[in-house]
């Protein structure tokens, strides 16, 4: 009996020390799973707030590249209107008014040309029998009258 109380204690003190140095190492792992997890979420938000610069930079690049291109159109666009105004004759010829000489000669050498012809009688009906508009006395249409 004497051997039995010293060994049950021993295997008492066993148990407790064993669950007491888990407790302990899984805490100490956790502070360090947790220390180790925050700085990987942070060097992650590093790599996110790099790229986001970097992106933030092309697009003002891009923006100021569009605004050079308009500053540029609009200079020479005011340049072309300040030498229009010192000219008065402009260097391109305007199509419109080649266009409309153009058309006023060649309109009224039509005009004197055609003749209006209204027959007094309607066109002849080759089918055997008559039909159609054809068909019918030889007075006058309404259409005509007008």
């Amino acid at each position: 009996m004497d051997v039995l109380i010293p060994l049950a204690l021993l295997a008492v003190g066993l148990i407790i020390g064993f669950f007491v140095a888990r407790y302990v190492y899984t805490r100490d792992d956790g502070a360090k799973a947790s220390a180790q997890a925050e700085k990987n979420i942070k060097e992650i938000m590093a790599q996110q707030a790099e790229h986001h610069i970097h992106q933030t930079r092309q697009t003002i690049e891009a923006i100021e590249n569009q605004c050079e291109a308009l500053r540029q159109q609009v200079e020479e666009y005011d340049a072309l209107l300040t030498q229009n105004l010192d000219d008065d004759t402009p260097r391109v010829p305007f199509y419109g008014e080649q266009a409309t000489t153009y058309l006023r000669n060649n309109l009224k050498g039509k005009e004197k040309a055609k003749q209006k012809v209204t027959p007094d009688t309607q066109p002849r009906d080759f089918a055997n029998a008559g039909s159609g508009l054809f068909v019918g006395s030889s007075k006058q249409s309404a259409a005509d009258k007008k």
